[in-house]
This record gives structure tokens, sequence and C-alpha cells, in this order.
């Protein structure tokens, strides 16, 4: 018999939750860490296809990227729902009381991991041979390619890295660049200033996993084009390849990468 809090114990080795950031939601977010694991399944997100999709493989532990709620809002712009009444959430949870799921969240700490995490594996997915990392933050590395190639060369890149249809281009795509940070998720979205910390440190050009139409003008402003995909597309390939490290890891607990986000619903 293994525990769900045993496999936690587990991934902890690959990405200690210490190494994400403080008041991070981390680790067990729902559900019993004490229940018998019959297989694992790591998403993006929890929804209620990937709910179902990971119980029909035979899962019922889920290990998610993002948060599974979606928050309460009380607007002055919109009379809304009260926040017991929000239709996502309470799919969501019947689904997984009904089919006694347990959840762990692993955010900012898989974010933080070399090589395997979000970032790097955000660039690796992009299929660029002779990349050379010439700067780096800790969420964020700018890379130069082996020469000097146009925008559009680049978003094609990524179009057929991360998927055809997924991506979109703002600025001039004749422009020649050398050099390109990957702001990964939502830090095109909710980190106003990355993208000039990303130039000062000589990218060129962005990849950015959701937009912020006036963070994209301050681009556009600073001469960095920016080509945009969505916040799912840009982090998938380190859930994925975070089942791939735990599969290694267990021998007699079945783990599978389930796809999940807007373009899968």
């Amino acid at each position: 018999m293994t525990t769900a809090r045993q496999i936690a114990s587990v991934f902890e080795t690959i990405a200690p939750i210490e190494s994400g950031i403080k008041g991070d939601e981390l680790g067990f977010i729902y559900g019993d860490p004490s229940i018998e694991v019959h297989g694992v399944a790591c998403v993006w997100i929890v929804t209620a296809q990937s709910i179902a999709a990971a119980v029909a493989a035979g899962a019922n532990m889920l290990i998610c990227h993002e948060s599974i709620w979606m928050p309460p809002q009380t607007s002055p712009w919109y009379d809304g729902p009260s926040a017991d009444a929000i239709h996502a959430n309470r799919v969501r949870k019947e689904l997984l009381d009904h089919h006694h799921v347990v959840v762990y969240r692993s955010h900012s700490n898989w974010d933080a991991l070399l090589g395997d995490g979000v970032p790097d594996q955000a660039v690796a997915a992009l299929g660029i041979d002779g990349l050379r990392e010439i700067a780096r933050q800790k969420f964020f590395a700018v890379h130069e390619l082996p020469d000097p190639r146009t925008v559009t060369w680049l978003y094609e890149r990524a179009q057929a890295g991360l998927g055809y249809g997924s991506c979109r281009m703002f600025g001039n795509p004749g422009q020649v660049v050398r050099r390109f940070a990957f702001l990964i998720g939502g830090f095109g979205e909710n980190q106003l200033h990355m993208p000039q910390a990303a130039r000062d440190l000589g990218a060129e050009v962005l990849i950015i996993g959701e937009m912020s139409e006036f963070i994209v003008i301050a681009c556009l402003e600073m001469g960095l084009p920016v080509i945009e995909t969505l916040h799912s597309i840009s982090e998938s390939p380190a859930v994925r390849r975070q089942a791939q490290l735990l599969s290694a890891r267990l021998s007699d607990v079945p783990v599978r990468f389930i796809p999940s986000g807007a373009m899968t619903v």
C-alpha cells in the first residue's frame, strides 16, 4: 500500500517545498493524504475535464500546478455569484468528492527547479539546438541563439514546439534578434517589470505565457517584440517532465501526464 503522503515525500526529494516562494500554496490542498493511491496524474490545472480523464486512467491522486478554485469576487462592475455558487468550483468539488481524489499542489517549487522545472522545460520545448544561456534570475533566463534570426523564425519555432495555433506575435516580425527570454506562465500578465529585467540582461525579444496588453505595449516601447502563448501551453512541458521524473521513482504506482488548460476543454 502506497499512500498519497508517501508519494508526496518522494516528490519533495525532487522539488522541496522550501525551494518555492514563502507563503505560496504548496503541498496537499484537498482530500485525504492517508488514502491508498492507485495511480497519479500530473496536471497543469484541476478541471472537470482533467479530473474525469485522470479517473478514467485509474488515478486517484492529482498533482497540479495551479490552484483548484476560481476565487470569489465582489465587484462594483457586475452582480456575480456568491462564493458558494461559483459553478466551476462546485463541479470540481463534486467530482473530487465522488471519486475520492486527493490533490497535491506543486507551484513555485517546480517553477524554481533547474533543468526539469517550468522555465527550462519551456525553452527546451522549442527544440532549438546550440542555445547558450547568458544570464539568469531565479524564474527565467536569457538565451542566445547560435546565429541571428528574425522574430518570425523564433515565432515559427515556438509554434512548432508548443503547438500550432497556440501563439501570437506583436512587434516587427522581420526584426533580427540573437537573444530571447521565455517568461513562463502568468509572468507576461502579472509581473509588470520582468520584461524590462529581461531586457536589461540582454533579451531582444520575449516569449510570454500569458499577455497583459499593457505589459506588451511597454515591451514594444522598449523595442522588444513579443511572442505570446497560453499560460498552460508554456507550463505543460514541465508538468509532462514532472510525470516522467516521478514515474521513474515509483515502481508500484503508475504516473501519467494529463493535458489540461483551455485548449483541452
